[in-house]
């Protein structure tokens, strides 16, 4: 392991996701890994060029459907570890990435929608800004949508065009 796989991750407070985003791509200090804690948006998140959250609240940060731990060679997961903490001491929900293993399973139960080829996270806006709100998972006959706790909503075929394509 190099020095940098072996550095502890700083953890970064700022007054809002949008300060912490700017800091990222401005503050030589701030290293990819390190956490960022915004208090009042009651978000926890990595530094990166892209800085994605982990909680379900992101708000200005990004979202990753990797597996943080993993994603980039493992070069977050120290940060991950720590920030996850941050969240369990504030009692802020962390999302869980869904993995592919997770999303085959879901598909072999709803073998109508196919195989899958994809999937997203759902983002809804609230008052307080962006959240995670679920799964999309895209198969190549159709799609189904979990909430951000991983139990099934949703399931539907893809419907066939109506309409012959104009040329």
């Amino acid at each position: 392991m190099s020095a940098e796989e072996k550095r502890t991750p700083a953890v970064w407070p700022f007054q809002s996701t949008a300060a912490a985003y700017g800091a990222c791509q401005c503050s030589e200090d701030i290293r990819d890994g390190d956490v960022l804690v915004i208090e009042d948006e009651k978000v926890v998140g990595i530094a990166w060029t892209w800085p994605f959250a982990l909680t379900e609240d992101f708000n200005e940060l990004h979202v990753t459907t990797a597996n943080p731990r993993t994603y980039q060679g493992g070069i977050f997961a120290a940060g991950v570890d720590r920030a996850e903490q941050i969240a369990k001491e504030r009692g802020w929900r962390i999302i869980t990435p869904l993995d592919l293993v997770t999303a085959r399973a879901f598909f072999a139960m709803h073998p109508r929608v196919g195989e899958p080829v994809g999937y997203k996270g759902r983002i809804s806006e609230t008052g307080r800004g962006r959240k995670w709100d679920g799964w999309l998972l895209a198969g190549t006959a159709g799609y189904m949508e979990l909430d951000s706790s991983g139990y099934l909503k949703f399931v539907n075929e893809w419907s066939p065009l109506t309409e012959p394509k104009e040329r």
